[in-house]
């Protein structure tokens, strides 16, 4: 009597794509056989569930509808340089038994490894070829150097002017000894300073986001204004300093300062990306804002009594609005761009649930896509490649009532 785990997902799975087990017996022959499947959350029972065999001795069980209504990534407004995202992965296992006989009982059981899920929710050709060691920030990793959770193209400058926010996240499961490294670099590529943040053992998570604004450097490092003045762009790194023989690093992200002089006021985007963490974007050619209007109105019977008169004064209406209701929206427009950075911006942040606008004053506001679908341009059909993004606010405005 024997039950098997045959298939665990990987140590970091995306939550909102398949969380899936598989698991056999050697007693599938018995009569009333079936599994009873328990699904542990933070070590906690979450459910049982009762799961029949379903290819040959073998069975499976999908933990994501269970897992990813638990989850949720909000935007990191807190000013800190890192913040663990508590909120947005979880911890999960499950403990399989077989039961069979009659009277039906309760026989072997086996228990699956214990697997971190994280608020992301990858497109299907990317989740077939997703492989959570791309991500996780670790010196027993092999492989050499990890991508932050982001789909920027790498081939392509990203920029941030020296007031907005970007934020980027990473995997590790070496919590206990990572360390954030910042480096400003001039326009020929000389170092002007640099900076290593080490919060110390306990202070990183399985998933954690960092703030890597020039506001939020300045602010908590020895990195100054003047420094950044001076700089043309400004690599950020997370590493881990503990025991091993790779070097457990991410990729050193290099995000390019904008401190050109826009003809128009820019409106920055930040949205919850595939990855479970938060990308941004600046339209920076004009915008335009627009309100749709909507009347509720009554009609009332013409006339009024004067004394001992019915009068019809041009004063009285007849159709009568109650109240209106206002909602704002807003087309951006982006400046010239490379058909890598339209196709990423498009599959993102259309695709994503929250979206948030970004201030002059630095203030986040929740905002949603109007756009109803978008178009993969391609330089050599579409020549010179722009975005135009429609956004509606969240919050309308409601006259008092007349």
């Amino acid at each position: 009597m024997a039950v098997t785990i045959q298939q665990n997902p990987q140590k970091f799975t995306p939550a909102n794509n398949p969380v899936v087990f598989t698991f056999d017996s050697d007693q599938t022959a018995q009569p009333n056989f079936s599994f009873i499947v328990e699904l542990y959350i933070e070590t906690t029972l979450y459910s049982t569930h009762q799961v029949f065999p379903q290819f040959g001795i073998l069975a499976k069980f999908n933990a994501t509808e269970a897992i990813k209504s638990t989850l949720s990534s909000p935007l990191v407004t807190n000013g800190n340089l890192l913040t663990p995202y508590l909120t947005a992965f979880t911890t999960l296992n499950i403990i399989v038994y077989e039961q069979y006989g009659t009277p039906v009982a309760i026989g072997a059981n086996a228990t699956s490894n214990n697997i971190i899920a994280f608020n992301a929710a990858l497109r299907h050709d990317v989740f077939f070829s997703y492989d959570y060691l791309n991500y996780n920030v670790s010196r027993a990793n092999l492989n050499l150097q990890v991508d932050f959770l982001t789909s920027w193209p790498r081939a392509r400058k990203y920029f941030c002017g020296l007031t907005e926010k970007i934020f980027l996240g990473f995997l590790t499961d070496r919590k206990n000894s990572i360390e954030i490294e910042y480096i400003l670099y001039d326009a020929t590529n000389t170092i002007i300073t640099s900076y290593i943040y080490a919060p110390g053992a306990f202070n990183f998570e399985d998933i954690n986001v960092l703030d890597a604004s020039p506001a939020t450097i300045i602010i908590n490092t020895t990195i100054t204004a003047l420094d950044f003045a001076a700089a043309a762009y400004y690599t950020v790194r997370a590493y881990d300093t503990g025991i091993g023989v790779n070097p457990g690093t991410t990729e050193s992200f290099e995000i390019h300062i904008d401190n050109e002089c826009h003809q128009y006021e820019t409106r920055r985007l930040h949205w919850l990306n595939k990855l479970g963490v938060w990308d941004s974007f600046t339209f920076t050619l004009v915008s335009t804002e627009s309100t749709s209007l909507e009347g509720v109105t009554y009609e009332r019977e013409k006339g009024v009594w004067d004394g001992n008169l019915y009068k019809y004064p041009l004063y009285q209406g007849e159709i009568t609005t109650y109240s209106k209701r206002a909602e704002d929206t807003m087309i951006l427009n982006s400046d010239w761009i490379y058909e890598e950075v339209q196709q990423w911006l498009v599959r993102e942040c259309y695709e994503s649930p929250n979206v948030y606008l970004e201030s002059s004053s630095g203030n986040f506001e929740p905002v949603n896509i109007v756009n109803k679908n978008y178009t993969l341009k391609q330089r050599r059909k579409d020549g010179l490649i722009q975005e135009v993004v429609e956004i509606k606010k969240t919050y309308s405005y409601n006259s008092q009532l007349n």
